[in-house]
């Protein structure tokens, strides 16, 4: 195994665990949503500022741990500041979050599904056998937001359903991404 790819998957695999809650994070609000969708429109916005704000804090956390080594630091990055901001605004103004919470929702989710198609070209490269996985889940989340555009006005239940099934897409794919960082962090025996 050559030195510089040794050097890139111990920064790379040094924070995994942060994919993983973010991902742990995204499958409980999911399920959350399903459980009681007749009251998850109007909790939606809060559930959703929320959880843009805690995954903002862990991918800018995780982007610049590994910015010296990760190649595509810089989308990881990107992705934290507009979960950030995305976050601190809808948490500041819950009444512009309920009129438009369709429209950010939409865009988020299909950010975070071409994001997850990136992560199966970043697989593909690394040799993992289940990439495709990783495409499969963000297309499906990219579907996911193109539904709730198109849609919005097909009521608030379907905004709700199609968002918690692009939430568990997009929080199975960080999952799998965490797996497959500990996977590396185990094949050339990193320490945490």
């Amino acid at each position: 195994m050559s030195t510089s790819f040794k050097q890139y998957a111990q920064q790379t695999v040094k924070n995994w665990w942060v994919s993983l809650l973010i991902g742990i994070v995204l499958i409980i609000f999911s399920i959350l949503l399903l459980i009681q969708p007749a009251q998850a429109y109007v909790a939606i916005s809060i559930v959703f500022s929320v959880c843009m704000f805690m995954s903002g804090i862990f991918e800018i956390v995780f982007s610049l741990s590994n910015s010296s080594f990760l190649p595509g630091w810089g989308w990881y990055f990107a992705g934290g500041v507009i979960d950030l901001m995305l976050g601190i605004v809808l948490m500041s103004n819950p009444e512009l979050s309920m009129g438009v919470i369709p429209f950010l929702v939409a865009f988020w989710i299909m950010f975070r599904g071409f994001t997850c198609i990136g992560f199966s070209t970043d697989m593909h490269r690394l040799g993992v056998k289940d990439w495709g996985w990783f495409l499969v889940f963000g297309i499906l989340a990219v579907l996911c937001s193109f539904a709730i555009m198109w849609q919005p006005a097909a009521g608030a239940a379907t905004a709700v359903y199609f968002t918690s099934f692009a939430f568990f897409f997009i929080g199975v794919c960080r999952i799998m991404l965490a797996c497959e960082f500990k996977k590396i962090k185990k094949a050339i025996d990193i320490p945490v």
